[in-house]
């Protein structure tokens, strides 16, 4: 109902005079914060990772700085507790300006309305709505301190009273009627002293600047049409081991809700590995491939995917036979592994595992009696605690776990996350 509220509040307030209906910040504030998020970054080794902002310009769109996004490859946007795995759509490094894109809505988001007229004037009041160190949608009032011309294009740069703080780069810059007039930028270039904001006519354009216009997939493009799979260089060994053209297909399970089924295919096995090509029969544009061991070692976690909607596919050990898989008492201390979390980006943990028990597991392709194994790790991230929990289930006649989940807690500060968990649907052996 909200929602709603806003956004007939926002037409009319753009439809009608601006000076007859300005508002104040509680007002501004209200109509502006569903359309911010906050903005994760990290790099491939997770050894950088930066906070940023941006702004909802569509259900599916998201505008932030350049800047949040330096070297990274895994990109992550949230709002409240929701995680969304993003993709660099448009970049215009000229202008210090990136679009991502989302695959799902968020499900609190209101996409920000642009102005017919976004020219700002020296002394304007307008106001910084964005997530300075993580803290989610705050307000900052400021002043434009002057406008000058800047290069391409006839829009000009904006200067502003007020220097972003920590992670309020990409924040949306509102006016007094809640219209986005630009991002919060910083400084535009070093040496520059000075802070800026990106004004709102360089978003319409960027679409258009071919310059620097790139479209990042967020995973590989599906195979064409008619290709066949890739061949097998040598086939798994035969017996309980896995062999290519075996298939698992998991439900996802957001806490309570399930949101899609996962498959897991062997497409090559060479050696102690396995090649796999994972699917999400949801989304058919996803689709990833990754090696991984094939046999029970759980010394390292396997390489992480990231599905549709932010969801990690993360694995200590996938593989499991009656003769090599879990057996009572074992334990393996220091597992290596890096997680994205929200509110912090990528970082990196050692867990330590065990098996716990013997159990009876019931999963939608059927009761298994199943070997659980725990990984665990409590690490202080400065201002709260977070633990983290892998439970996995093996079952030697699937060959694979049959169930698994990833659960993350903080002790105080942070939205805790709903547990991600997947159940076996069912188990296709090759032919």
């Amino acid at each position: 109902m909200f929602r709603h509220s806003a956004g007939l509040l926002l037409v009319a307030l753009l439809i009608l005079p601006w000076p007859c209906f300005a508002l104040d910040a509680q007002e501004v504030f209200k109509v502006a914060e569903p359309s911010i998020v906050v903005v994760l970054a990290a790099d491939a080794k997770g050894e950088k990772n930066t906070l940023g902002s941006g702004v909802l310009v569509s259900p599916v769109d998201i505008v932030t700085g350049c800047r949040v996004l330096e070297a990274a490859t895994d990109i992550v946007v949230t709002q409240g507790s929701t995680l969304r795995k993003a993709a660099l759509q448009f970049k215009d490094t000229e202008r210090g300006l990136c679009q991502l894109h989302i695959a799902d809505p968020l499900p609190s988001s209101v996409p920000a309305a642009i102005p017919a007229s976004t020219g700002a004037a020296t002394g304007q009041e307008i106001y910084i709505v964005g997530s300075p160190r993580g803290m989610e949608r705050t307000i900052a009032r400021a002043m434009v301190s002057g406008v000058r011309a800047a290069t391409g294009g006839s829009a000009r740069l904006v200067e502003i009273d007020v220097t972003p703080a920590d992670g309020s780069i990409g924040a949306g810059v509102f006016d007094r009627a809640g219209g986005l007039v630009g991002l919060a930028l910083g400084r535009f270039k070093a040496g520059d002293n000075a802070s800026y904001m990106i004004p709102a006519e360089w978003i319409t354009e960027l679409p258009k600047r071919s310059a620097d216009l790139r479209v990042v997939a967020a995973v590989p493009p599906p195979p064409a049409a008619g290709t066949a799979p890739t061949a097998a260089v040598a086939d798994a060994a035969p017996g309980t081991g896995p062999r290519v053209g075996d298939k698992w297909k998991y439900r996802l399970i957001d806490g309570k809700r399930p949101v899609g089924i996962v498959a897991i295919e062997i497409i090559e096995s060479q050696g102690k590995s396995v090649r796999e090509r994972i699917t999400r029969e949801d989304e058919k544009k996803f689709l990833a491939e990754r090696v991984v061991d094939g046999e029970f070692n759980p010394i390292r976690f396997q390489d992480i995917i990231t599905t549709t909607g932010g969801y990690q596919l993360s694995e200590i050990s996938p593989y499991a036979s009656s003769d090599r898989g879990p057996k009572a008492g074992q334990h393996w201390p220091d597992i290596p592994v890096s997680l994205l979390l929200v509110w912090y980006g990528k970082k990196k943990f050692l867990m330590q595992a065990r098996v716990v028990r013997q159990e009876t597991v019931r999963v939608p392709a059927g009761t298994f009696t199943a070997t659980l194994v725990e990984a665990v790790v409590k690490e202080n991230l400065g201002s709260s605690f977070v633990t983290i929990t892998c439970n996995y289930w093996y079952a030697a006649e699937m060959k694979r776990t049959v169930k698994m989940s990833l659960n993350v807690q903080y002790s105080v500060g942070a939205v805790n996350t709903a547990p991600e968990i997947y159940e076996l649907v069912a188990f296709e052996p090759a032919k």
